[in-house]
C-alpha cells in the first residue's frame, strides 16, 4: 500500500449543477498523490455522465456506478474500491481549499484521524467554523464530542467536531471492521465513536478548508419524522458505556433532545398524516418525561408546551418563522 495515496471517496447523486466544482477542486489539491473515487449512486441527473468524463481527462480518477442505495451505500461501495492509506470524504455538492489534503496529511497521525475546520455556506453568506489546535487520546476525543454536540444544538451553532465524515482524514485501518449503515440519515452518527475508539489519536488543526454547502433540501433540512438520529444516540450511549466507562448526562441530553425533535416535527406536519405518527408520538413524549427536561431553556419548554397541548398553534408559529427568514 501506498503510504502517501489518499483515496477521497465523494458520494454523487443528482448534483450535476454543483459536480464540477466539486471535482475541480479535488484534481487541483496541492497533495498530488491521490486516488479519487467518484461513486454515482444512481442519479438521474447528469451527473453520472459528468464523472465518466471527468475520469478520461484525469488517471487519478475512477468512475464508479451502482443503483442507488443512499449516502451510506456509496461511502461503503467506495471504501471496498479505495487502495490508499489514508481515506477523506467529499459530498458531490461541496468543495475543498487547495491545500486542504495537503495540511490534513502533513499533520497526519498513525492510525488515527485529522480534523480541520471548515465553511458553512448557506444562501450569500460563508460563515467560518474553525477548530483548535490540539491532540486528543480517544477518551479525551470521546468526551469533546459529546460536549461540542450538546453546545452545538444548544447554541444553534455548528462545531468544528461534530459527526460528519468530510472535514476529516482517516487512516484506512480506523475503518476496520466498520461501515456505514444503509437506508439511514444521520449515518456518520451511527459510527462516530467506533471511528474515534478505532483510532490511535485524534488530532484536530484550526485551518478552514472545507466548504460545506446548506440546500434547503438536505437530510438536515426535511420536515419529515425519522428516528434515525435517536437510535444512533442510543447507540452511543451503549458504546459510551462500553469504550471508555462514561456514563453521565450529556448523552442522555442528547437523546432527550431527540425525543423533542420527534414531537416538534410531530407538530409540524399536516394534520392529515399525524394518525399514522400517533403511536410514535406518544413513545416520544412518555420516553421525554421519564428521562426529564428540568434543564430545557424556558423557550424549550414553551415550545414543548405547544407541541404537546397545541400543535395546531405551533404548526403556525412555525410557519409565520420559516416565512420570515425568506424575507
Amino acid at each position: 500500500m501506498n503510504n502517501d495515496l489518499i483515496s477521497v471517496i465523494v458520494a454523487v447523486f443528482n448534483v450535476e449543477q454543483f459536480l464540477d466544482r466539486c471535482i475541480e477542486s479535488i484534481v487541483t489539491q496541492t497533495h498530488k498523490n491521490l486516488e479519487i473515487i467518484l461513486v454515482d449512486d444512481g442519479s438521474t441527473d447528469g451527473s453520472g455522465k459528468i464523472c465518466d468524463e471527468w475520469e478520461k481527462k484525469d488517471f487519478r480518477i475512477h468512475a464508479l456506478h451502482k443503483s442507488n442505495g443512499g449516502v451510506s451505500d456509496a461511502r461503503n461501495f467506495g471504501l471496498q474500491a479505495a487502495h490508499g492509506k489514508w481515506i477523506g470524504f467529499i459530498d458531490g455538492d461541496d468543495y475543498v481549499n487547495p491545500d486542504m489534503y495537503d495540511n490534513l496529511f502533513e499533520k497526519r497521525v498513525k492510525d488515527g484521524i485529522i480534523i480541520c475546520g471548515y465553511y458553512r455556506v448557506e444562501n450569500m453568506s460563508t460563515t467560518p467554523v474553525r477548530g483548535e489546535n490540539r491532540e486528543l487520546t480517544q477518551e479525551e476525543a470521546a468526551n469533546l464530542y459529546l460536549d461540542n454536540e450538546l453546545n452545538s444544538i444548544s447554541s444553534r451553532t455548528f462545531t468544528y467536531f461534530g459527526s460528519y465524515a468530510w472535514n476529516k482524514l482517516y487512516a484506512i485501518d480506523v475503518f476496520n471492521d466498520i461501515k456505514y449503515p444503509k437506508n439511514k440519515n444521520f449515518e456518520d452518527m451511527y459510527i462516530m465513536l467506533e471511528l474515534i475508539h478505532n483510532s490511535s489519536m485524534i488530532r484536530i488543526i484550526p485551518e478552514c478548508e472545507y466548504y460545506y454547502i446548506q440546500r434547503k433540501n438536505s437530510v438536515t433540512h426535511l420536515k419529515t419524522i425519522q428516528t434515525d438520529a435517536l437510535e444512533a444516540r442510543q447507540k452511543q450511549k451503549e458504546e459510551l458505556k462500553k469504550f471508555w466507562n462514561i456514563q453521565d448526562t450529556r448523552i442522555d441530553k442528547l437523546i432527550t433532545l431527540e425525543y423533542f425533535s420527534i414531537l416538534k416535527k410531530y407538530a409540524i406536519i399536516p394534520k392529515s398524516q399525524r394518525e399514522k405518527y400517533a403511536d410514535l408520538r406518544k413513545n416520544a413524549w412518555n420516553n421525554l418525561r421519564q428521562m426529564g427536561y428540568d434543564d430545557f431553556s424556558l423557550k424549550n419548554k414553551l415550545k414543548l408546551f405547544l407541541c404537546i397541548s397545541m400543535p395546531e398553534f405551533y404548526h403556525i408559529l412555525y410557519g409565520i418563522n420559516e416565512r420570515a427568514k425568506c424575507i
